[in-house]
């Protein structure tokens, strides 16, 4: 017809991975945990991004005579060094970047005339530097520091990858700047928000966020787990670690009605596929990060389940249940259990029927979605089983909710209530 055009477009799909990388990160950056961890499971994602073995990230602080550069997180370097490494604006490249406020490219730092060595850091092993400003407003507020070893500098299009990359701790630093605020003004954070009650019930308690391979990798490392180099006590960890959260998982089950046990009876299968083990195996032999091992897991299992196909809505469910039990893992064997006894579990956009499952076996509340979650999903069908109060769609929820707040999770009137008065408190305990 007259006045139309042929347009073009493309939906870019999940297995894309930097995109989704990006898409990633911005979500670690908008969950609701100190500002420390956010920035240390930053650093650990957009280093395996770039693959560069060492990223820091130095956060612009008012001193009493002075703005310096203060190192808050690394991946690469000795953990002491956090907190403890300094710079002035424009002192040394990473001064330098944020003075200038633009990227900055050096292949051998200690030939660069704004290089400022730090005694005990190492940083002459990773000669190979990338200084990338974090602005918010007019100002660089941090700088993202990559560094390699000798010989593969930093291309364009990884200066503009990591570029893109970098937004996610400039919202990180807007949220914490946002709540510092917030809390500095005595500002009272109560928030109403609706949202679809998808499993009956109204539950009170206090928020917890579900683990990532990410914050899991990071607090593996914190605790020297990711330095064993005997393979077999690592390939022991992860079967124990398995075998101990398959029991969890099917105890909890036993508590479902027979309806629903019947539906999660593939699932149980998952701990018994020897591909599966075999896979776990292979990874306890070479990485020695056990989160990161069982993350590579996750990601080779879903390779095969798809094997060459299209994904469908069966083969995608399978991965996203193996991810969620390689998590649960990773948990375990870090000693990381979420959720705890009367939480209110915050998820993002999925709900699969282990997180239920576990969710159950560790007594937790209630669950909060950000996101729309099928009505005939098999993990809300879980939920409704157990009795699990479940809303989805709640608007602004990460935005407004923290861990350890206090929450109304009420999914008969389909609303999640952060921080409730006393009164709404009382009135919710009379009627309950």
């Amino acid at each position: 017809m007259p006045g139309e055009r042929n347009v073009e477009v493309r939906v870019h799909e999940r297995d894309d991975p930097r995109i989704e990388r990006i898409l990633d990160l911005i979500d670690e950056a908008a969950r609701p945990r100190p500002l420390a961890e956010v920035l240390g499971v930053l650093c650990s994602e957009v280093a395996a991004v770039i693959e560069a073995p060492v990223a820091s990230i130095y956060v612009r602080e008012e001193e009493p005579d002075a703005q310096v550069l203060v190192m808050r997180a690394n991946v690469g370097f000795p953990g002491g060094a956090i907190g403890q490494v300094r710079l002035a604006v424009g002192e040394g490249i990473t001064g330098f970047a944020a003075e200038v406020m633009r990227p900055v490219t050096v292949s051998t730092a200690a030939d660069d005339e704004h290089f400022k060595p730090v005694p005990g850091l190492g940083e002459e092993q990773y000669p190979i530097f990338l200084a990338l400003p974090i602005l918010v407003g007019r100002r660089a507020e941090a700088v993202l520091v990559l560094q390699r070893r000798i010989g593969r500098a930093f291309t364009r299009d990884e200066v503009v990858l990591a570029t893109a990359l970098a937004t996610s701790f400039a919202y990180a630093l807007e949220r914490a700047r946002a709540r510092r605020e917030g809390d500095a003004d005595d500002a009272p954070r109560k928030a109403q928000l609706g949202g679809r009650g998808l499993s009956p019930g109204a539950v009170l308690g206090r928020v917890e966020t579900s683990p990532t391979f990410e914050g899991l990798a990071a607090l593996a490392r914190a605790r020297g787990m990711a330095e064993d180099v005997d393979v077999e006590v690592r390939r022991l960890r992860l079967e124990h670690g398995l075998e101990a959260t398959a029991r969890e998982l099917t105890r909890a089950a036993e508590q479902l009605p027979p309806e629903a046990r019947e539906t999660l009876a593939g699932l149980f299968l998952l701990w018994d596929d020897q591909r599966f083990r075999a896979l776990v195996a292979e990874e306890a032999d070479k990485e020695l990060n056990p989160a990161v091992a069982l993350r590579n897991v996750a990601r080779a299992y879903a390779r095969a389940v798809y094997a060459g196909n299209a994904p469908n809505e069966a083969s995608t469910a399978r991965s996203v249940e193996a991810e969620t039990f390689c998590m649960q893992v990773a948990a375990r064997v870090i000693d990381e259990r979420i959720p705890s006894q009367g939480a209110a579990l915050l998820v993002t956009d999925r709900l699969p029927a282990l997180l239920v499952l576990n969710a159950v076996a560790h007594r937790a509340a209630a669950v909060a979605c950000s996101g729309k979650l099928a009505e005939d999903g098999l993990g809300v069908r879980v939920a409704r089983a157990a009795k699990l109060p479940v809303v989805s769609e709640v608007g602004g929820l990460f935005a407004w909710a923290r861990v350890g707040d206090r929450v109304l999770v009420d999914a008969d009137a389909g609303e999640v209530r952060v921080n409730p008065s006393a009164a709404t408190i009382a009135r919710f305990r009379r009627t309950s």
